[in-house]
């Protein structure tokens, strides 16, 4: 089977005009941005053996010639040949002496009960009296003597009995037993009901009384020959004692597993007495967030044990709960509809409104949830098949209901199942056996379940085996029906030890255990539950978006898979980079006739698509329309298979990794990355040299045996290229890297903004405008790539106006998407030993954004790079110290060389504090001197945040060169640890120099709690100024702002807070601001000068014209009408600025773009459920000057208006915005214009906007010169 684990995108948009490290721990550089991926609560289904045999007295069983022995205990006072050793554990504490009182009124229990005493214990009996008074045995313990807790455990306590006491510390008093018991009741059963309405439990304010199986039970008919009336074996333990037990301690746990329960015996499952996982039995009204368990807890106390051992059937019902198929055996039925989707373990309950209950629309589903099965029983299975029939032979039913338990185990784990519901492929990613007084057939049969059931998926079958157990012989528990025949896992012996079931080695799978006594049991289960929670935690990853750039006609889209199952093998970390096409109308396009040409006349025309995030399905769908007018759905597809007119990965999927020119940093010069340099290599990766040419061929795309294996079949990604067949996949993941873009279009905008004669002449000339098109981009493989993505020239055909050729001099196709060029940072080499690591963890390299810019240095015009290692790069030290670094490569001569040759390195230079370089560099020119600005990063990031550096500065690079040319401490008192978000200069007089930069600041405060500000530097005197201050109500500041002047020259800068950089950011403890403000530039603005604009959400107006937009949901594809023009009442200007109070749910952290009038703000709404691609995304369109809607729609949506009423922010749906600017636009004439916005789920969004009146065309973006 093939399938996309966890499938997420990333995109950026383009539209192209025509210490030593051998002591290095590779986990303390491993780190998965919070957008990537989150831990769900685990399923486990707890499978318990209620045979006739649990009955059978735990430490003192009946044996053969002695009174008892046909029912499992022994009535012997004089014994029955087992050992007391004192030390037996149960509903008696071993350690106490207990005397009998017939006075034991406790909650609404009446009768009498043992207590804890003093005194000298009496002799511990061999066994239990009984006396005859027919029809019926009664059993009994001398109630006038004392006895020690552990002898009454020996006399007293069953299989079933030391199964509670570790999962729920016992049945109590009050709870009415039986088999297949429906809807007991929890206020007599669950000891949490104790002191709550209705309370009916046997407890009172220092305890419970227990009763153990065989106690007197007058709610229970089928045991009254067990039972005892001159003795009595109930007992009253302390609250201590009860809350031990595993159930209660699981609940205090952050990370609960979610449990449900089956019971098994005679021919299946008890079909009353089922709990489902996430503890609902009826209706989604059972949900409890103070008592998780109640239920299952209930359960396991009420059913008593009987009949057979249908171990198989009980695995082949488990397999059909999470495949929500019909059970066979008496198992969970399947969900119906809405009103049960309780019934369905992918989905599961989060109590939003903190009412502690659950209500239908608090349901999600959660399918990175892992599933687990814990299966406790203490005997051979011997009954299964279909229908269910006495049995010891894997070969009755096979292979879909075979009777031996290996085969559904087998299913359960590697084969796996889809859910019928949600049509989401998952699995069970352990069985655990946990042997109950087993031995003999009974103990070899549950080992091979165990191994069957967890073995490494990867892997076909476990270790060598090629099938299913199918040895015979004589086998345990079934001699009376078989005539001792048996066949299956109790007769086959396990392979040699192998770690793919067991990692110590000891020849036991590693999710088998034996228990024979009460303390093992519970260690057993407790052992299990910790490997659940470790399993449960690790592995959970999605993907994240990249940013973008700017051209034309294309889109480029980066994306990546973090696993990718293929067969049997699972792949991680590929990385993707396409391009589509974008008509004239702004549609996206297929390059459906697979011709590199823009085909818009039926029947060849390239299909026009929506992307549409599923958030049932997790997943990202192409919706291909056949008529945009009429708005009719052609068909979907998954996002993986539509056709791309350019396709980096696959291209170099098909390079020989020989032939590819990869170079690094070798000391400040370029030099090629072959194995002719392991010598100097091997002293950075500290490693010999054998191992170093490894590694060199390694991440050129050579995959070594060992190491982490990336070669696959490729026709999953490339069959419409013609490339197919199983090769190397090369591209590694593009998280955090935005793309940057450069070709024959000049690149900014100093000829028409400052009429700069010289940079006409540079852009204009043949050598520049015949520049093939190159896309950069970053990625954790350790480089910087750069692709030839052609360049779109025209046809002078109408009906397919334009194609993508190699470059404007060759109308060639063959070239397209070809890696031409490879850098790894010098400080980027130290990691990459790690990259093809068997155990790779993710350890980002180069995972930043990327700018292609034109500077004029050295006394003419260049075409430069600007890159940042960004999250890669935490400090380490080997042959010397490497840390995160920013470089600068000149690409003026290889683009005008067609290509030839190779980039030139200008410089490479780590952060003086050796922090991050999360700060992304602002380019200013100042005067005629050009520099680079950067800020101190965090020093490290882990899921629990980021550690700070003490001492913050900014940092000023001459671009020339890398020197350091100045540095600006940033002092705060109170401020235990600081970082620089990004930067932003502006050019306010429009005289060719900027006056200052803008960046915000992010830390903790001495005190604790976060600290914000944002502050402004002069670039004429590099003098520092706090530029606003929020007082006592700080936000931190990781966007870098944006600006615009009023008619009255007033520079107005807007800005947001918060950061999403660890997993701790998810849960925010401060308030989050969308802020505007017009900036004295002499002075600090506080939030309290401010005027709060929170709660004008909206304004009514009066709609004056409307129209149709053809929008695709996972509904389909329709016409939505969009109101265009509108008129009403803005809201006056605020004297000093304006903010909106985002609460605590909500975040800012991209930069915002102002057009037109428009201020255009993507927020992040914190994720609602763990496995959502980072929550959902907000865009926030407002006037400018009032941060209020603005009566004529500035968005044209089905959204934007609703009852007449203008929205401020409308939901973009599932998925994060990227870092940096999110917003690409693509029109400044008239006053409609086309916005484009990405977010994480590969949803790009075409955003149809208009200005506010008057002010069409404005557009200031101060970043260009």
């Amino acid at each position: 089977m093939k399938r996309l684990l966890l499938f997420a995108l990333i995109l950026f948009l383009t539209f192209l005009k025509p210490g030593d490290l051998k002591a290095q721990n590779m986990q303390d550089y491993c780190y998965v941005p919070p957008s990537v991926g989150n831990t769900a609560q685990p399923n486990v289904m707890l499978l318990i053996d209620v045979s006739g045999s649990m009955s059978w007295c735990a430490y003192n069983p009946g044996t053969y010639g002695h009174p008892g022995f046909y029912t499992g205990c022994c009535w012997d006072p004089k014994g029955c040949g087992n050992t007391y050793t004192g030390k037996e554990e149960g509903y008696f504490d071993p350690n106490k002496v207990y005397r009998w009182t017939d006075f034991c009124n406790t909650g609404s229990y009446r009768g009498g009960c043992w207590v804890e005493t003093t005194g000298t214990p009496s002799p511990c009996p061999g066994g239990l009296n009984f006396t005859f008074i027919g029809p019926y045995y009664y059993l009994y313990v001398d109630k006038n003597k004392i006895y020690s807790g552990s002898c009454l455990n020996f006399l007293i306590m069953t299989r079933i009995d030391l199964v509670r006491w570790a999962l729920t510390g016992g049945t109590l008093a009050s709870c009415p037993t039986g088999v297949n018991v429906n809807n007991p009741p929890i206020n007599r059963c669950d000891p949490e009901s104790y002191g709550t309405p209705g309370d009916q439990t046997s407890c009172d304010s220092y305890g419970c009384v227990l009763k153990p199986y065989l106690a007197v039970d007058p709610y229970n008919p089928y045991l009254s020959y067990f039972s005892s009336i001159f003795g009595n074996f109930t007992v009253k333990v302390p609250w201590s004692r009860i809350y031990d037990a595993l159930l209660f301690k699981l609940k205090n746990l952050s990370l609960k597993p979610r449990m449900g329960v089956m019971f098994f015996s005679d021919y299946g499952i008890r079909s009353n007495a089922s709990v489902y996982i996430g503890d609902f039995v009826t209706s989604i009204n059972d949900y409890d967030v103070q008592h998780p368990y109640k239920n299952t807890i209930t359960h396991v106390n009420v059913e008593d044990p009987q009949g057979g051992t249908p171990t198989a059937p009980a695995l082949w019902d488990t397999y059909n709960y999470f495949a929500q198929q019909k059970p066979v055996y008496g198992g969970l039925s399947p969900q119906s509809g809405q009103d049960d989707v309780y019934k369905n373990p992918m989905y599961q309950c989060f109590d939003t409104n903190n009412d502690g209950m659950c209500q239908g629309n608090e349901f999600q589903l959660v399918p990175c949830a892992k599933n687990f099965v814990i299966l406790l029983t203490d005997g051979q299975w011997n009954v299964g098949g279909n229908p269910a029939d006495v049995t010891c032979s894997i070969d009755t039913g096979f292979e879909q209901y075979s009777a031996d338990p290996v085969v559904p185990a087998y299913w359960l784990h590697k084969k796996g199942f889809t859910n019928k519901i949600t049509g989401i492929y998952s699995y069970v990613e352990a069985i655990y056996g946990i042997g109950l007084f087993l031995g003999g057939t009974g103990a070899q049969s549950l080992k091979n379940v165990a191994m069957y059931g967890s073995f490494d998926r990867s892997k076909q079958w476990p270790d060598s085996l090629s099938g299913y157990p199918n040895g015979e012989c004589y086998v345990d528990d079934c001699s009376y029906y078989t005539g001792d025949f048996g066949k299956g896992s109790g007769c086959t012996s396990l392979p040699p030890s192998s770690p793919d079931w067991d990692a110590n080695g000891d020849g036991v799978p590693d999710t088998f255990f034996a228990a024979s006594n009460a303390a093992q049991i519970k260690d057993a289960i407790y052992n299990a539950i910790l490997d659940i929670l470790r399993r449960a935690s690790s592995g959970s990853t999605v993907a994240t978006l990249t940013g973008r750039a700017n051209t034309s006609q294309l889109v480029i889209q980066p994306y990546f898979l973090p696993r990718y199952s293929q067969g049997t093998q699972t792949y991680s970390w590929l990385g993707f980079l396409r391009a589509f096409w974008v008509d004239v109308w702004a549609n996206l396009r297929e390059d459906t006739i697979v011709n590199k040409v823009l085909n818009l006349l039926s029947p060849l025309v390239d299909k026009v698509f929506q992307l549409v995030f599923n958030s049932n399905t997790q997943q990202t769908t192409a919706y291909l329309v056949s008529d945009v007018n009429s708005c009719t759905l052609d068909s979907t597809k998954a996002f993986k298979d539509l056709v791309p007119v350019m396709d980096a990965g696959c291209y170099l999927a098909n390079t020989d990794p020989s032939s590819r020119n990869i170079y690094y940093n070798k000391n400040g010069t370029l030099t090629a990355f072959t194995t002719s340099e392991a010598s100097y290599l091997q002293t950075v990766w500290a490693t010999d040299s054998t191992t170093a040419q490894n590694i060199i061929n390694y991440v050129r795309g050579q995959d070594i045996s060992g190491y982490r294996s990336r070669t696959l079949n490729v026709g999953d990604f490339c069959s419409y290229t013609g490339i197919t067949g199983i090769k190397t996949w090369k591209l590694g993941d593009i998280i955090n890297s935005s793309p940057a873009v450069a070709g024959s279009d000049a690149l900014n905008n100093y000829h028409f903004k400052y009429n700069d004669v010289s940079y006409a002449q540079y852009v204009y000339s043949s050598t520049y405008k015949n520049r093939p098109t190159i896309v950069a981009v970053g990625a954790n493989d350790g480089m910087l790539h750069i692709f030839r993505v052609g360049s779109v020239v025209s046809t002078g055909d109408p009906n397919n106006p334009v194609a993508l050729v190699n470059s404007p001099t060759d109308n060639n196709n063959n070239l397209v998407g070809q890696e031409v060029f490879a850098f790894i940072p010098q400080n980027a080499l130290p990691y990459l030993k790690w990259y093809g690591d068997s155990n790779y963890c993710h350890i980002p390299t180069v995972d930043y954004r990327v700018l292609i810019f034109d500077a004029y240095i050295g006394g003419q015009w260049r075409t430069l790079l600007l890159g940042a290692m960004g999250f890669g790069g935490k400090a380490i030290t080997t042959n010397t110290t490497y840390s995160s670094s920013i470089f600068v490569l000149d690409l003026t001569d290889w683009l005008n060389n067609n290509l030839s040759g190779t980039p030139k390195l200008l410089w490479e230079r780590s952060l003086p504090d050796r922090t991050l370089t999360l700060s992304f560099p602002a380019v200013a020119k100042v005067g005629n001197n050009w520099y680079v600005l950067a800020g101190t990063g965090p020093s490290g990031l882990s899921s629990n945040g980021e550690t700070y550096s003490s001492n913050t500065s900014i940092y000023v690079f001459n671009l020339a060169d890398g020197s350091l040319y100045k540095q600006i401490s940033i002092k705060v008192p109170g401020v235990s640890g600081l970082a620089v978000g990004d930067i932003a200069v502006v050019d306010i007089n429009n005289d060719y120099s900027d006056e200052y930069a803008y960046f915000g600041v992010y830390g903790v405060k001495s005190s604790g709690g976060v600290y914000g500000a944002l502050y402004r530097l002069d670039l004429s005197s590099w003098n520092l100024s706090q530029a606003f201050d929020f007082g006592n109500s700080p936000a931190p500041v990781f966007a870098a702002p944006t600006f615009t002047k009023d008619e009255y020259g007033n520079l107005w800068v807007f800005f947001g807070t918060g950061k999403y950089l660890t997993s701790a950011d998810k849960v925010i403890t401060y308030n989050n601001y969308l802020i505007g403000f017009k900036d004295p530039l002499t002075s600090t603005v506080r939030l309290t000068d401010l005027t709060d604009v929170t709660s004008y959400s909206s304004l009514t107006v009066s709609v004056i014209s409307s129209t149709q937009m053809c929008v695709c949901d996972t509904s389909g594809c329709s016409n939505r009408t969009v109101v265009t023009d509108a008129y009403g009442t803005v809201p006056p200007t605020p004297s000093v600025g304006w903010y909106i109070n985002l609460g605590n749910s909500e975040a800012i952290i991209s930069q915002s773009a102002v057009f037109g009038g428009t201020l255009n703000s993507l927020s992040l709404v914190l994720p609602q459920d763990v496995c959502s691609f980072s929550g959902s995304s907000n865009l926030y369109s407002v006037f400018y000057k009032t941060g209020t809607p603005y009566p004529r729609p500035t968005v044209l949506s089905p959204n934007a208006v609703v009852n007449n009423q203008v929205q401020r922010e409308i939901s973009l749906g599932t998925g994060t915005p990227p870092l940096g600017n999110p917003f690409q636009i693509t029109s400044s004439g008239g006053e409609q214009f086309q916005s484009y916005a990405q977010i994480s789920t590969g949803v790009i969004l075409r955003l149809q906007q208009q200005t506010a009146e008057g002010y069409g065309g404005r557009f200031l973006l101060w970043i260009e010169k």
